[in-house]
């Protein structure tokens, strides 16, 4: 397939990049309220801003040329999942098809941006993050999260159905004069910079978007550093490339940004992660003991977990992890273990397990593994089989535990989670139930836990631990 791409890079050589990105950018224009193979056209506007009009003499470009490149560029693609559909892996192509699409399809609540300002800037615990992203970007986290609320209401102006309101897809003299409203001119065109790809500085800026592919088959595959930037500078004028796109900005940019380009901030928002987590089981009013009431429990040598929900033996470990592209787009068992048997798959064979069979040996017990991405997998079967061979303890068995009683969850699945046990629709105990009966029968069984979900009544957040940070975004509304 190497050979295909440097055919596909020859051709692309060939033509000027204003023309490839003008063909680009209207496809995405003509199929924006429609399902198409949007990550196909992103592969391509990087792709021509990389190798674009690099051979001269340049060949006009035509809708039929156009056509033909943005086709071979699925190939690539379609090969690569077929290769594992013709292994019988079908489970692994959903994977590759999962990473390459489903991060398209993020949705976004209100409530997302008052958990990123509490776990980000609220709670603290021994490293500055704020600071951090301040000394970076200039901004602020809760002023950089205003810009994208405010922005993210008026692209979906056209929601309100009122006539004469319409976004007609740029960022135009209107977008800045409401915005001032909220912010001063020059940080609205610090916000605005940080989220636009510079096409004249493009490889600096993919340097940025560490979790990428360097085999260019791959990138067909990977998630979009379009997601970092999803405005462009076209025709002097600032576009947006596609609601979609910013949706995943909007869920998890400073998440991005900050572990791109500070090493410290993964060990803090570890621990951040672990206290919003313990604020979601004082709302419940669970009754549960933490890590360190466990340390006095356990005897002295013993494992962890973070918390242990005692009435309901649920054991809950936070993991403040995501798959790099690698595994993600290649999905081979040995390249998974080795991205998640220090995350993962630890929490379930060396934490869950061992601390489970310590406390409730005799006991139907249940585990909860939280992330702050959603991932592929959501219920623990697959990963067993991944890690069972090399993580087995064979003086311990799993029949306290097993695998499907073993969710791995979101952060923001976790906040609907615990709205629904606060309005005392169901007990959290009958959730993770309910979802193993889901998963046991094909035509019920959900690939994500968000899924689960929606058969209750609970849809909108009224959580304490949240209270002061959405009165952060209250009346910010200008439209």
């Amino acid at each position: 397939m190497n050979s295909e791409f440097s055919y596909l890079k020859n051709r692309i050589s060939e033509y000027r990049k204003v023309e490839m990105l003008e063909y680009c950018y209207s496809k995405i224009d003509q199929n924006k309220n429609k399902i198409f193979p949007i990550w196909d056209v992103l592969t391509l506007i990087k792709w021509s801003l990389i190798y674009g009009e690099t051979k001269y003499p340049y060949k006009k470009l035509t809708p039929e040329k156009f056509n033909q490149i943005l086709s071979s560029i699925s190939k690539l693609s379609d090969k690569h999942i077929i290769d594992f559909i013709n292994q019988k892996k079908i489970d692994r192509a959903f994977q590759i098809i999962y990473h390459q699409q489903f991060y398209l399809q993020k949705i976004v609540y209100k409530e997302i941006f008052s958990t990123q300002l509490k776990l980000f800037s609220t709670l603290k615990w021994k490293y500055d993050i704020e600071k951090s992203f301040i000394e970076k970007t200039g901004f602020s986290i809760i002023n950089f999260l205003q810009l994208l609320h405010f922005t993210w209401l008026y692209i979906n102006i056209d929601k309100l159905e009122e006539e004469g309101l319409s976004f007609n897809g740029y960022l135009d003299s209107n977008y800045f004069n409401i915005a001032s409203e909220i912010a001063d001119t020059e940080n609205i065109l610090i916000f605005i910079k940080l989220l636009t790809l510079n096409p004249t500085n493009i490889v600096e800026n993919i340097k940025i978007f560490k979790n990428k592919m360097h085999n260019a088959i791959f990138q067909t595959m990977e998630i979009s550093l379009f997601v970092m930037y999803p405005f462009a500078i076209w025709q002097n004028e600032i576009k947006l490339l596609h609601n979609k796109i910013f949706n995943h900005t909007i869920n998890y940019y400073i998440y991005d940004f900050l572990k791109n380009t500070d090493k410290n901030f993964t060990t803090e928002f570890g621990h951040r992660l672990e206290k919003y987590i313990e604020l979601g089981l004082i709302e419940i009013k669970s009754n549960y003991k933490n890590e360190v009431e466990l340390k006095k429990t356990l005897h002295k040598n013993s494992p962890l977990v973070d918390f242990f929900v005692e009435d309901e033996n649920i054991f809950i470990e936070s993991k403040a992890i995501e798959m790099n592209a690698l595994p993600s787009v290649n999905p081979k068992d040995e390249l998974i273990y080795n991205e998640l048997k220090s995350s993962l798959l630890k929490a379930y064979f060396k934490q869950i397990v061992p601390v489970s069979n310590s406390l409730r040996p005799n006991k139907e017990n249940w585990g909860i593994i939280i992330t702050y991405k959603e991932l592929y997998w959501s219920r623990f079967n697959t990963l067993f089989e991944i890690g069972k061979d090399k993580l087995n303890n064979p003086n311990i068995k799993y029949n306290h535990i097993p695998p499907d009683n073993v969710f791995i969850i979101d952060i923001y699945t976790w906040d609907r989670i615990i709205q629904i046990v606060k309005n005392k629709e169901v007990s959290l105990l009958t959730i993770l139930k309910n979802a193993k009966k889901n998963n046991d029968k094909t035509e019920t069984s959900k690939q994500l836990f968000s899924m689960h979900l929606d058969e209750y009544k609970s849809q909108s957040l009224n959580l304490k631990y949240l209270e002061q940070e959405n009165q952060m975004f209250e009346n910010k509304e200008p439209l």
